[in-house]
């Protein structure tokens, strides 16, 4: 028996790969409830709800690395600097004294 494939088909699973995985959290009774809670009045499955509070988390936990990031670049880049040239740096001009 022969069999032809034609070159352009693909299994369904090989076709498309997922960009989901599933994996198993433990949470604290109170949280699960809350996000149950939350997906029953909004009308969607949990695990959309776990998925927007998680995203919105990283996204936050990101920008505050960013910003510490930031400020420990900026304190290494100006360290040599003076009081005053902190000040010029900072947009305040010492006038000279009368």
């Amino acid at each position: 028996m022969v069999m032809h494939f034609d070159a352009l088909w693909y299994p369904p699973l090989m076709a498309v790969a997922s960009t989901k995985r599933r994996t198993t959290v433990t949470l604290p009774v109170a949280t699960l409830r809350s996000a149950k809670r939350l997906a029953n009045r909004r009308k969607v499955h949990l695990n959309v709800i776990m998925n927007e509070a998680l995203e919105e988390g990283l996204r936050q936990q990101l920008a505050v690395e960013r910003a510490e990031d930031f400020v420990e670049r900026m304190g290494r880049a100006f360290a040599g600097l003076t009081e005053e040239e902190l000040l010029m740096v900072n947009g305040i001009y010492l006038t000279g004294k009368k």
